[in-house]
């Protein structure tokens, strides 16, 4: 690992930006056209309507290669609707001055040592998270918490599973990462940063993030807290792709190793739950570090306003 003189430097180098202002009075700031009721919620509920009706009259002509219930089709669907959304958000964006190059940005740079720390102690947290919120749950509803035990992302019941964990690996590992990553930190962050300020951005979109992932929202909120400070310190979005990816394959590396499903005892995870304190102590340290040294001031300017 890189000494800690390497990442305070690269924390505290400054950052050249361009005022708000100017593209506004150019008429060339696009997060003021691109809008979260309009150009996300709006596409993302036409979609899974778009999507359902296809579906059904395909079903109903008989044309589907796969029954309707069969979970083959939920790789698929998530493309077909975070692939419309990004779609919606690229038009509407170019149209209104959107700079692909300036919102990715350049190649990260980055101590990668301290950011693979960083991911470890985010899937420490996230799991850690996950014990301390369901313990309780578990107490009156085992049955549910079983459930999320035991629920398989990659091993499950289908009419091609080899196809099934192609393609569920392909959106895992490549498409979440992007079309996720370049909606929630690409897009929002930077419209809600515009709107009020960043500090606002970086919350709102993260716990939108984490609502969107009901197995473990808190874990992920964190996760999007994470990913939107990894962008705004790089100025790239490739960095918090790059991220994402890897803490998806570490996540289901457990699950492609394994040659038999794994059983839970509910008995065993609420004897288990003191393990989400121990967790949350040694995460902490590496994350609130990185936040205290990555939390920016209400007049920061958005990545895509930087030099």
């Amino acid at each position: 690992m890189q000494r800690s003189g390497t990442f305070e430097l690269f924390i505290c180098s400054t950052i050249k930006v361009v005022p708000i202002t100017i593209y506004m009075s150019m008429g060339r700031n696009p997060f003021e056209i691109l809008k979260f009721r309009t150009h996300v919620l709006v596409t993302f509920i036409v979609s899974n309507l778009l999507v359902g009706t296809v579906y059904a009259v395909l079903e109903y002509q008989q044309l589907l290669p796969w029954p309707l219930h069969d979970k083959l089709w939920m790789p698929v669907q998530f493309m077909m609707i975070f692939g419309l959304v990004c779609v919606v958000l690229l038009a509407t964006g170019q149209r209104a001055g959107l700079r692909l190059t300036r919102l990715f940005g350049p190649p990260p740079r980055f101590p990668w040592a301290y950011g693979l720390l960083l991911i470890s102690s985010m899937l420490i947290f996230s799991f850690s998270s996950f014990l301390l919120l369901f313990y309780p749950v578990s107490l009156f509803a085992p049955g549910f918490v079983e459930e999320r035990l035991t629920d398989q992302l990659l091993s499950v019941e289908t009419a091609a599973p080899d196809l099934y964990r192609y393609l569920m690996l392909f959106v895992v590992i490549v498409f979440a990462p992007i079309a996720e990553e370049f909606v929630f930190r690409g897009v929002l962050l930077q419209r809600w940063a515009v709107r009020w300020n960043l500090p606002a951005g970086v919350v709102m979109s993260s716990v939108l993030f984490g609502m969107l992932h009901v197995n473990n929202p808190l874990g992920l909120t964190m996760f999007g807290v994470i990913m939107a400070l990894l962008y705004i310190r790089t100025r790239s979005l490739w960095a918090p792709i790059i991220a994402h990816a890897l803490n998806n394959i570490v996540s289901v590396t457990p699950e492609l190793l394994s040659s038999t499903p794994q059983t839970f005892d509910i008995g065993d995870f609420q004897q288990t739950w003191w393990v989400g304190l121990v967790g949350l102590c040694l995460a902490a340290p590496t994350l609130g570090h990185f936040i205290y040294r990555s939390w920016h001031q209400k007049t920061m300017q958005p990545p895509f306003f930087g030099e």
